[in-house]
């Protein structure tokens, strides 16, 4: 993190061995990560002096970003005993993303700028047996302005496990299997470049994106009809040699109750949130948070503390696996009546599991509520584009209802 300005970038890394082509769009990461992080105070010779690279290298690199619009002179700097220096800025004004965000009973979709403003946002319903693509696609156009090539790239969060070229390999509750999402969707969106990326990872890179911290780790719970972990460790997203990073929901509690899935005790069994709903109405509900003690009510709040034990359990697990002490609720818990509840109730039972000596484990709601899984998918996108992963600090004037 750069003191001054408080902006945080993610650089990407490549296990790949170095070729000319990828030695060169390293060097433009570097480069654009300066000029990110020196948020308009740093100018050629400061990139030269930070990154180590010549300065006819940075030159060139400078020139191609401003040619692309992802970087722009911003005016004359302060002297250090020569001539005045051109400062530089990202061009925060020129590229537009779309982030997506599938859900079970609608289709969300936002245009953003490079600094996460939203400037337009659609809702469409969208149900099992829908043709989820073409419905999304149609977000997307509704998004879309006339001039050819408004749109730079589009971040879609799905559920399930997804490969690095945008196929859906599995998701359970919606029998996809090996749907090439990310390419079908772009063919109907003018071949635009569409990055799609699991719904709770979307949620966790929120939190990245809004954070001037350097290395966040944080490990995002998705708890709706199913559950999931998104998972940042050291600033990086955290998705595994087989994608299947953070998929908790099948792990084995223990209890003897058969998933949906086909196999007996897990998690979601008992933690999901229509299970700990269960058949209670709106007016049991009601009467549970208003503290009534008759049948339904404590039924619904024992089926919360169970989903809270359990919970508790596997953050304690996680927590002493990753060395992670902040984790974040999100998904449609967030927006549930029942949500303070088990939030509640699971961090009184992490109190009771902390060890001495260390520090406690806590569970909160994501930043931006309902609002994290298209700034997320929109973060993903950017970061697949440029290289880097951006603050984004205009994503927090979406959560107070300015944009969104």
């Amino acid at each position: 993190m750069n003191e001054r300005s408080g902006v945080a970038v993610t650089q990407l890394r490549s296990a790949q061995k170095g070729t000319k082509r990828s030695l060169r769009a390293r060097n433009d990461v570097l480069v654009l990560q300066s000029v990110a992080v020196g948020d308009g105070q740093v100018a050629r010779t400061d990139i030269v002096r930070e990154t180590g690279l010549p300065a006819a290298t940075v030159s060139d690199i400078v020139a191609s970003l401003i040619e692309r619009r992802l970087v722009r002179e911003s005016g004359l700097g302060g002297s250090r005993g020569g001539k005045p220096r051109m400062l530089l800025e990202l061009d925060r004004d020129h590229h537009r993303f779309v982030g997506v965000h599938v859900g079970r009973r609608q289709i969300t979709a936002s245009r953003f700028t490079l600094t996460g403003r939203a400037e337009q946002t659609v809702t469409i319903p969208h149900f099992p047996g829908d043709d989820t693509i073409a419905v999304a696609a149609s977000a997307v156009h509704r998004l879309t302005p006339e001039r050819a090539g408004a749109i730079t790239a589009i971040g879609v969060a799905v559920p399930g496990i997804v490969t690095g070229d945008g196929t859906i390999r599995e998701a359970v509750n919606y029998n996809w299997h090996m749907l090439p999402f990310g390419r079908d969707l772009s063919q109907r969106c003018g071949d635009v470049p569409v990055h799609v990326v699991n719904d709770a990872n979307a949620v966790a890179l929120s939190e990245v994106a809004l954070s001037t911290q350097w290395g966040v780790s944080v490990v995002l719970i998705w708890i709706g009809t199913g559950i999931g972990a998104g998972i940042v460790l050291d600033g990086r997203l955290y998705e595994g040699r087989e994608f299947r990073s953070g998929e908790i929901g099948h792990l084995d509690i223990g209890t003897s109750l058969r998933c949906r899935c086909g196999l007996v005790g897990c998690l979601e069994t008992v933690a999901t949130l229509p299970v700990m709903v269960g058949d209670a109405s709106p007016a049991v509900v009601e009467r549970f948070l208003g503290g009534a003690d008759d049948g339904e009510a404590r039924a619904l709040g024992e089926r919360i503390r169970r989903g809270a034990r359990e919970l508790a359990r596997l953050l304690s697990m996680l927590a002493a696996t990753l060395d992670v002490t902040d984790f974040v609720a999100g998904g449609p818990l967030v927006g549930d009546p029942v949500g303070p509840a088990l939030l509640r109730e699971t961090n009184e039972a992490l109190a009771l599991r902390v060890m001495p000596g260390f520090a406690p484990v806590t569970l909160r709601f994501s930043t931006l509520g309902e609002h994290s899984v298209v700034i997320g998918a929109t973060a993903h996108a950017i970061c697949q584009e440029f290289g880097v992963m951006l603050t984004m600090p205009g994503s927090s004037q979406n959560a107070a209802g300015v944009a969104v």
